[in-house]
């Protein structure tokens, strides 16, 4: 299947689902998702991450051999879309025990970042939140970034923020 041609054609939900659907849990086919998304040129990398999110939630198992690469790669980009879209997918992983330092520096980073958006903060609490059973020694930084942010941010932050603090 030519998912460039797919994805410059229709940038509707249908679409994407319908992409998913013909990746499926095929290795080789999500790899060539992953290409579109380092090596195209926009709006293409935005579109695939937008399909990258929907299948790590159908097949979790094809994010895992790329979450070291999302890590190392995720602050070079300046579309918030693909950001928020990696760090979501994230959210489905076991992270590779290498990366997870730098991980949880990247989400504190977006977290109290003055320019990062809203949902990128989010998925970046999530992140975090996912990793607070290996760190419980984070608990004290996330709740202390969380009340930081809380004045300044809107309801979709306080909504997530709320969640997390009580599992905290």
């Amino acid at each position: 299947m030519d998912y460039i041609q797919e994805l410059t054609a229709d940038r509707s939900r249908s679409n994407m689902d319908r992409l998913a659907n013909a990746i499926g849990d095929d290795p080789a086919e999500f790899k060539k998702i992953i290409e579109i998304i380092y090596h195209e040129k926009e709006p293409l990398p935005h579109r695939a991450s937008w399909l990258l999110t929907i299948i790590s939630q159908q097949h979790p198992q094809l994010i895992k051999p790329y979450a070291a690469k999302f890590i190392d790669t995720i602050t070079g980009f300046n579309n918030d879309g693909i950001k928020r879209h990696m760090l979501r997918a994230l959210c489905t992983q076991q992270l590779p025990e290498k990366s997870k330092g730098k991980a949880i520096t990247i989400c504190f980073d977006f977290i109290l970042s003055r320019t990062e958006t809203v949902a990128v903060k989010v998925f970046a609490l999530e992140v975090l939140s996912g990793l607070m059973k290996q760190y419980p020694e984070l608990k004290n930084e996330l709740k202390a970034a969380i009340e930081d942010q809380l004045p300044k941010t809107t309801a979709a932050f306080h909504s997530r923020a709320k969640k997390i603090l009580k599992k905290l």
